[in-house]
């Protein structure tokens, strides 16, 4: 279990043109840190599932506050960690907020995870985004982090300013050669009250279509997958404020994006299988995990009947067999 604590836009340096802290998490003032107990007292209460439990700082910049206002965070941890109960700390930041005293203090408090927002590998991409830092400053952060035993995550973005398939295609080859522990994929949207809003309503930025943004996310998974980097998350969190109308205007935005991109991987292996089957096939069943059935399947039976029209099957059926398929992207046709 992940006790959250959101510190929207504390201790960024930059504005970066696709952020709204505020809007996206849901949350207009940031945490403090005479909160953390009783918040995380309120979880450990409610807690149904045995299991590590780590506390998270997320959003702004953890390691670009005064080095009193972070040592106020963790030391409200800390007890916790003492306790047994809470077993570590994981924080969100910036590659240019990355030094030796700072990981000396993340430490000393027992951070074991630390997400960099790297957004791109392209220096271009990372100015025109109003990033502030470079692709060099976010290996030299892998390397530190990794040199003092942090698990490391890194943030991409697709579809930023001055983005393409072939550009962000090289930023994932890069990334992959970073070797971190996980990645988390966010495709850009135009949200209200960022100046990507301005240069949206200008007409000098058009985001990815949805479909653009499946496919763009669907390559990178498959990447990252084939190389043994864990996919944590794609998409943006939706929360009641994020999906208010008005707040996103424009970009690829679905509350459930990462289950649009497996049913991808889903739909191409399924059109694999049934182009290296012999013969006129009338119907087919696959066979995949069971908990995999329904992204199978597609949002609204979509690769069901894209199946049936592109190969004019009579029927196509997906069950649920353990033996069979052990992760999202395994299949096995059954054919008549």
């Amino acid at each position: 279990m992940i006790i959250p604590f959101f510190i929207p836009h504390s201790g960024c340096p930059h504005q970066c043109v696709f952020c709204n802290q505020k809007k996206i998490t849901g949350r207009n003032d940031a945490d403090g840190a005479a909160s953390v107990p009783d918040t995380i007292n309120r979880y450990l209460d409610g807690r149904h599932k045995d299991g590590p439990v780590q506390v998270a700082f997320y959003g702004g910049t953890f390691t670009a506050l005064p080095h009193e206002t972070q040592t106020r965070y963790l030391e409200a941890v800390r007890p916790f960690i003492r306790s047994g109960k809470i077993q570590g700390l994981r924080l969100s930041t910036r590659p240019d907020a990355i030094n030796s005293e700072t990981l000396s203090i993340l430490k000393q408090y027992h951070v074991r995870v630390v997400e960099l927002g790297a957004q791109s590998m392209d220096d271009q991409v990372l100015v025109r985004s109003g990033r502030g830092h470079t692709a060099a400053d976010t290996n030299k952060a892998v390397a530190a982090l990794r040199e003092r035993g942090f698990s490391v995550g890194l943030q991409l973005m697709p579809g930023l300013p001055g983005d393409s398939e072939d550009i962000f295609r090289r930023s994932v080859q890069q990334v992959i050669g970073l070797k971190p522990d996980f990645v988390r994929l966010y495709p850009a949207l135009v949200i209200k009250g960022t100046p990507l809003e301005g240069l949206y309503r200008a007409g000098r930025y058009s985001p990815l279509s949805l479909d653009a943004a499946v496919s763009t996310c669907r390559d990178a998974f498959l990447r990252f997958q084939e190389c043994g980097v864990a996919v944590a998350r794609m998409g943006l969190q939706p929360t009641e404020k994020l999906e208010k109308p008005g707040t996103i205007l424009a970009g690829p935005f679905h509350p459930a994006f990462r289950q649009l991109v497996e049913s991808s991987v889903f739909l191409d292996e399924m059109r694999q299988a049934l182009r290296k089957s012999e013969g006129k096939i009338m119907s087919a069943v696959f066979l995949v995990n069971p908990r995999d059935v329904s992204t199978a399947i597609g949002q609204r039976r979509a690769n069901i009947e894209i199946l049936k029209k592109e190969f004019e099957l009579r029927d196509v059926v997906v069950r649920g067999a353990r033996k069979t398929a052990a992760s999202c992207g395994r299949i096995e046709l059954l054919t008549s």
